[in-house]
């Protein structure tokens, strides 16, 4: 066990008469019937929770991954029903979108919404030894797929004539101090979302982002059934990836479209108010 999670555990049994109820809300069946999402790392945590959200909310939706059996366990993890489809996306090779985006459209016949949930975190991090092979991997995922999915995307919904929704998960480090290219990245997210919202809600599509704070993921080395403490902000645990879906769906339902943008800090006031 790693000195983090022996302090995680350490941490929870001082603080276990603090752990309180987490709860989630619960949408109409119909807010989202009739619409197709395509969500871009639709297998991970995040994505998945995003994913059978808006499943809940009568969305079909198709979601992608690196490889074919991650993307099987997920749709087996969400109990892969006859509105959820997956397909292989390998980020990095960027002349892929356009074919991947006609591949998505021809299973549910169209795309409404697109969202991008795909990330990495930058290992080793140290400014002063940091590479380029590691900038650019991070900065390739993180940011220049966001930007080239998006471009795909957009084409796609202005040429079809689609009141589409675009939705971009940035992170809470997005707001604050910035030299790693994780951090760089979700700055460029950021600013792309509301670029993005400028350029395109004339064309009647509605383009918002989601920061989530520190999430219980693999991503932040949690594990399943740890504890969700934490002291990275003031309500003392981490995000819950079912959290990030509630804000999801109604940002990408018409409940949502008056909010256009707008990166919605979902942290516990980590960014906002509160800088690590």
């Amino acid at each position: 066990m790693t000195l983090k999670k022996i302090a995680r555990h350490v941490m929870a049994a001082v603080r276990i008469k603090n752990i309180v109820p987490i709860y989630q809300w619960k949408c109409d069946s119909t807010l989202l019937s009739g619409k197709v999402a395509l969500i871009v790392g639709g297998t991970g945590k995040i994505g998945q929770s995003v994913a059978l959200s808006l499943l809940e909310c009568g969305c079909k939706v198709i979601i992608t991954g690196s490889k074919d059996s991650t993307v099987q366990n997920a749709l087996s993890s969400l109990k892969n029903s006859s509105n959820l489809k997956g397909i292989t996306l390998e980020l990095t090779k960027f002349d892929s979108y356009k074919k991947k985006v006609e591949e998505a459209k021809k299973i549910f016949g169209k795309i409404d919404i697109f969202i991008h949930s795909a990330g990495v975190h930058t290992e080793n991090v140290n400014f002063c030894s940091l590479t380029e092979a590691e900038y650019d991997r991070v900065m390739d995922i993180d940011l220049k797929s966001t930007f080239f999915f998006s471009q795909v995307i957009a084409k796609y919904m202005l040429e079809n004539k689609i009141s589409g929704h675009i939705l971009l998960i940035s992170s809470s480090r997005g707001f604050e101090p910035a030299w790693s290219p994780y951090g760089l990245a979700k700055w460029g997210t950021n600013g792309l979302v509301k670029g993005l919202a400028k350029l395109l809600t004339p064309q009647g599509i509605i383009v918002n982002g989601i920061a989530p704070g520190s999430t219980a993921t693999p991503l932040v080395g949690y594990s399943e059934g740890e504890t969700v403490y934490t002291s990275e902000n003031y309500m003392g645990r981490y995000v819950m990836p079912e959290e990030v879906g509630n804000i999801a769906k109604f940002l990408v339902s018409d409940m949502g479209n008056m909010v256009i943008g707008d990166v919605i800090s979902i942290s516990g006031g980590r960014g906002t108010f509160d800088i690590r």
